[in-house]
């Protein structure tokens, strides 16, 4: 009976504890918007370099040298919403460490946000997308960050 109850504490010593729903659902909700990110930036790129191929001449040529800076940008943030997937795959499974890695790369998303929806607002864009992904994104982070204490170890 002693060895029972000696293999019972060990079990329940080990943490054998499940990962909150909340981390799951939110790690499936940045799953989704990580995937539709990206999904829209590959779009977007490969209109924009369809374009610069239906142009001839001289402006060809400079929508040519502009497109590689482009592609430069767009592959960038295409690595970051990568890592991105992986750290919310990594949280749903249930690895604590992966959140500092998911706060890094969308912390990082954020400042992009942040530029982006301080030039739109100084040429006069509409900016109603870029401020609700950030502040979506912001909230993830703050969301996640507060289960964190619930996550097994």
């Amino acid at each position: 009976m002693d060895e029972l109850e000696d293999e019972l504490v060990d079990v329940a010593s080990t943490g054998n504890k499940e990962v909150p729903q909340v981390v799951k659902t939110l790690s499936i909700l940045s799953i989704v918007g990580n995937s539709l990110w990206l999904l829209m930036f590959l779009i977007g790129t490969l209109w924009l370099l369809s374009l610069a191929n239906s142009f001839g001449g001289t402006f060809g040529g400079m929508m040519g040298d502009f497109m590689g800076m482009f592609v430069a940008i767009i592959l960038g943030i295409s690595v970051l919403h990568v890592l991105g997937l992986i750290a919310a795959v990594k949280m749903m499974n249930g690895k604590k460490g992966a959140f500092i890695m998911y706060a890094i790369v969308t912390g990082l998303w954020c400042l992009l946000l942040l530029m982006s929806l301080v030039q739109g607002t100084q040429q006069g864009g509409n900016v109603g997308l870029v401020v609700i992904s950030l502040l979506s994104s912001g909230g993830f982070i703050v969301a996640l960050g507060t289960q964190m204490k619930n996550m097994p170890s």
